[in-house]
């Protein structure tokens, strides 16, 4: 009993095998449709008499009378001559159509089997199709020459042939592709699963196709269910313990403030509102945002509304882009990158410019420019890591903001990196290709 093979080494050799028959058997069709014979088995059974018949009635006549007696013999279809001799040579050892043509011709008619017939084919005289051209030896060594038209079809002509077998390659590639197609959609779908686990979604997928690709999309359904566990659980104490610590800030807050002495007082309060940021911002990183729905919005009215509010409390910022820009996106993923960046970029200069721009059909560019001391390109991409502080051009805080952002980006389905601003400052560039569907 025949199965379908499990590995991919088989069914890749299934999809050849499979494509190569497909274009064997159009090959086959396409030839057989080229030089199909146009002339019936009962067609052949009349042509054979009819030899048989005009034989005998030459051989019985004077020679000169010889050459009327066979064309008055001809009928439609069949064309009929004497001749003292004939220059037609006998092609059947080549040709298996002629040797099984001739078979036919004895059959139908014995007398036939032993006298000299030669069959060869020639163009018709009267269009593309070809003729059955013969001839039959008598008994004084002249011969019975006859035309059979058509015999066979018109062969295609260069061009016709070409797109007639162009077209059988066309269709045998599209097969295989479609073959291929489904033998490769099992890694498609464990692929769009690993980028939805990058960020930090739990993606459900099909386990199956050949038995490799069985075996990956099993251990990484295990590994996806044990890694997300892992994150869930680290999420979960930093909450816990962020939350934890509120409690005996809340303590000191109220110790603080019962301390007559303004110059203990006031740098406790500040070392508390300090800790208070810390913990918000860590509580910002760990905070899942997985249940939020991807919407069409329009980003450009976000992104306004962030300049705006930062230009209200007295920043020097500036918006560059369009007034409006429907895109498919995250809102709170975006507000929360938006805010970082405006954030981070207010702390540390006195201008702000604010990008934004559409990314092919449905991605986006933002920008945020700043005229401050910048950060060493060297330590860019250590900045972008949570817990990291750059002292003292971007001291303070708690080294969140932009890992954050980070993660808010990702979540978006796009990328944060650093760069040099042309105001001379630092330059955040948040870079969404294509939002992921979700």
């Amino acid at each position: 009993m025949w199965r379908r093979p499990r590995g991919m080494v088989g069914r890749i050799a299934l999809v050849l095998i499979v494509a190569l028959a497909l274009e064997l058997i159009g090959n086959v069709a396409l030839h057989s449709w080229e030089g199909r014979e146009l002339t019936s088995a009962e067609e052949t059974r009349r042509v054979a008499e009819a030899l048989v018949v005009a034989g005998e009635a030459v051989s019985a006549a004077p020679r000169s009378d010889r050459a009327r007696i066979a064309n008055d013999m001809s009928r439609p279809g069949l064309v009929l001559n004497w001749v003292p001799r004939t220059v037609i040579t006998d092609f059947t050892p080549s040709l298996d159509r002629l040797i099984e043509k001739r078979a036919r011709m004895n059959r139908f008619a014995p007398a036939l089997a032993g006298r000299d017939l030669r069959l060869t084919i020639l163009p018709s005289q009267t269009g593309g199709q070809r003729d059955l051209v013969g001839a039959m030896e008598l008994a004084d060594a002249s011969f019975v020459t006859f035309r059979v038209t058509p015999y066979l079809a018109a062969p295609p002509g260069l061009l016709a042939s070409t797109l007639m077998h162009l077209a059988l390659m066309a269709f045998v590639l599209v097969a295989a592709l479609l073959m291929v197609r489904t033998l490769v959609r099992p890694l498609r779908d464990l692929a769009l699963a690993a980028d939805e686990t990058g960020r930090g979604q739990a993606a459900g997928f099909a386990i199956a196709g050949p038995h490799e690709v069985r075996r990956v999309a099993t251990a990484f359904s295990a590994m996806q269910t044990r890694l997300l566990k892992l994150v869930e659980d680290h999420s979960q104490s930093l909450v816990a313990v962020s939350h934890d610590l509120r409690t005996p800030i809340q303590r000191l807050r109220l110790r603080a403030a019962l301390l007559e002495d303004a110059e203990i007082r006031d740098p406790i309060a500040a070392d508390l509102a300090e800790m208070e940021r810390f913990i918000e911002s860590t509580l910002a990183y760990v905070r899942d945002d997985a249940e939020e729905a991807q919407r069409l919005i329009d980003v450009a009215t976000i992104v306004i509304t962030a300049v705006d509010t930062a230009y209200d409390s007295g920043v020097d910022i500036e918006y560059r882009g369009p007034d409006t820009l429907p895109l498919p996106c995250y809102p709170i993923a975006l507000k929360r990158v938006l805010a970082n960046l405006i954030d981070n970029a207010e702390r540390h200069a006195p201008r702000i410019e604010v990008t934004l721009a559409p990314r092919g059909a449905a991605g986006l560019f933002l920008a945020v420019d700043d005229d401050g001391p910048g950060i060493p390109e060297d330590r860019r991409a250590e900045m972008l890591l949570p817990f990291r502080r750059l002292d003292p051009a971007r001291g303070g805080g708690a080294g969140l903001g932009l890992a954050t952002s980070v993660k808010a980006v990702a979540r978006m389905g796009g990328t944060l990196t650093l760069e040099t601003s042309r105001l001379g400052g630092l330059r955040a560039v948040v870079v969404v290709e294509r939002p992921p569907a979700g």
